[in-house]
């Protein structure tokens, strides 16, 4: 299959109604926790092809053309496809259908040729492997992946807030009671909520993701510390691409200090 054709795959894949419902599916499954929908596949899909486009800007030869244009978009796009079907061990369970969705892809009901085996299985990798419990026990040996990883734990603000959840945060805000548990996993809600706006901008060979967040919500010691696994994750695989990974909380840059265990501000005299 020539490359034109597999991005023609891709675009249906991206267009497919049964994905669309599959998505919903999976989010109403997850209602106990953020927006799981397929808006988050596209936001992590779009993550991706700006980190790639970088990438390939800053190192031409690391990422190949069916890297760039067929197995980051679809393995992004795909990441959480298996909560319709399992939401806790949903990594596995979207890899699985996955491989049987993409061998039987094509352009028409009449056309023999789909995606490249060794493609299709990539891509399924980069899915069963995208949670950080499988980062931290595994070591990187592809570079999509690693990037699929930071554009998935790099998306999320108070836009993944559920509707109800949200009114209620913004009603306790300025009375100063957001820390009041609302539902098991309200935490979370707490900090998405904090989170005006999130971007992740390259600076030299570094990676940073800028946080604007109202601190009458939460600290920022709360997502980092709710969320140190999915930034580790993010610091293991920005190593492995040859870039450092940083957080900033409105304006203020942070690194993970190893002696410490945690995010600490930088300073001129922090020895990490």
């Amino acid at each position: 299959m020539d490359l034109e054709k597999a991005k023609r795959l891709v675009s249906a894949c991206l267009s497919d109604p049964v994905i669309e419902r599959l998505y919903e599916e999976g989010d109403e499954l997850s209602r106990h926790q953020t927006k799981h929908d397929i808006d988050h596949a596209n936001q992590v899909m779009e993550l991706a092809n700006k980190v790639t486009a970088e990438l390939h800007n800053r190192f031409p030869d690391l990422l190949d053309d069916w890297t760039r244009e067929v197995v980051i978009p679809l393995a992004a796009f795909l990441h959480d496809i298996g909560r319709a079907i399992n939401v806790e061990d949903h990594a596995k369970a979207g890899a699985k259908w996955s491989l049987n969705y993409l061998k039987e892809l094509r352009l028409s009901e009449d056309d023999s040729e789909g995606l490249p085996m060794d493609v299709i299985k990539r891509i399924c990798r980069i899915v069963a492997c995208h949670r950080s419990s499988a980062v931290h026990k595994l070591d990187f040996n592809d570079p999509a992946w690693a990037i699929v990883v930071i554009a998935d734990k790099c998306v999320g603000d108070e836009e993944r807030v559920r509707p109800f959840r949200a009114f209620v945060l913004s009603l306790l805000t300025p009375l100063g009671l957001t820390w009041i548990p609302l539902r098991k996993g309200g935490i979370h809600d707490r900090a998405n909520y904090a989170i005006k706006h999130a971007d992740l901008v390259f600076d030299e060979n570094e990676l940073i993701l800028k946080i604007d967040m109202d601190k009458r919500v939460c600290s920022p010691s709360l997502v980092y510390k709710l969320y140190g696994e999915r930034f580790n994750a993010c610091l293991k695989a920005a190593r492995y691409l040859g870039l450092q990974f940083r957080l900033e909380f409105n304006g203020e840059l942070y690194t993970y200090c190893t002696r410490k265990n945690t995010w600490v501000p930088v300073t001129r005299f922090a020895i990490c």
